[in-house]
Order: structure tokens, then C-alpha cells, then sequence
């Protein structure tokens, strides 16, 4: 057991090679290997994402500042992410995730091991389709 305090951490800036735009990472949970679950805080500025990626095993996304997009493969705009709204990333499904184009976005992932395997980025029409009205995106399309 262990307590991993806050204003211990470092925040690095995440890789441009799998995010656009400026977005900031601090890991808290490092697994000593892929079989263990991992733990970051992702802060994104007002238009910043991933590029689209997927998960070898299931990942939750909480929101915990501003106003987030997040879409998967087979959505046909991207969804609302509130402050406080929780998100289930299914494994082996493409998506991607980040801040609106007005609003900074800040999420914790927290992922049951497994690999991140990147794929390319989001497109500037993907990415600024009109989310749906609302925030209740429960399932793919």
C-alpha cells in the first residue's frame, strides 16, 4: 500500500508525436511492467487532443476541470466530457479524446495494464463536428 501525494509529482509535456496541441501529463501510478495499472492526470489547452489510439485492456477517464470531447470508433460526432462525468474505454476499440476548442480539459486515465497502441491523428473535421446536445453518450453508434 502506498499514498501518492499530488505536490510530489512532476508534469511533463505529453508527446507532440501522439497529441495536437499542448497537453501537459502527470503520471502517478507507473507500473513496473505492462501486467499492472497505471494512473495519470492529462491537462489539454482549448483544442488540444489525442491523436486516435486504443487500449489493450479497459480504461476509465474521469473529468475533473473544464469542458472535454472524446469519440470512438463508430460515433458519429464527438461526445461532451463535464468535470465529474466518468467515461469506460472499452479495450481494442480506436478513439481519441481532449479539450473543446474554447475550454481547457483535464482528465485522470486510470488503465488495468496493457499497452497504448497510437494511431493517427484526428482531423481538423472530426474534431469540430457539433458534439450532440447534452452529454449522454452512453454507447457506440
Amino acid at each position: 500500500m502506498r499514498i501518492i501525494h499530488g505536490s510530489g509529482m512532476s508534469t511533463i509535456m505529453a508527446s507532440p508525436a501522439n497529441f495536437t496541441g499542448r497537453v501537459w501529463r502527470t503520471d502517478y501510478l507507473q507500473p513496473p511492467d505492462l501486467d499492472h495499472l497505471a494512473g495519470s492526470k492529462f491537462l489539454y489547452e482549448p483544442g488540444a487532443r489525442s491523436f486516435w489510439h486504443m487500449h489493450e485492456r479497459e480504461q476509465a477517464i474521469v473529468g475533473v476541470y473544464g469542458n472535454g470531447l472524446v469519440s470512438w470508433e463508430g460515433l458519429q460526432v464527438p461526445a461532451e466530457l463535464r468535470a465529474g462525468d466518468w467515461w469506460h474505454v472499452e479495450p481494442g476499440v480506436p478513439h481519441w479524446h481532449g479539450a473543446s476548442p474554447t475550454s481547457a480539459f483535464a482528465h485522470l486515465a486510470v488503465t488495468a495494464g496493457g499497452p497504448t497502441i497510437w494511431l493517427h491523428e484526428v482531423s481538423e473535421s472530426d474534431y469540430r463536428a457539433s458534439p450532440p446536445t447534452g452529454h449522454d453518450a452512453d454507447s457506440p453508434a
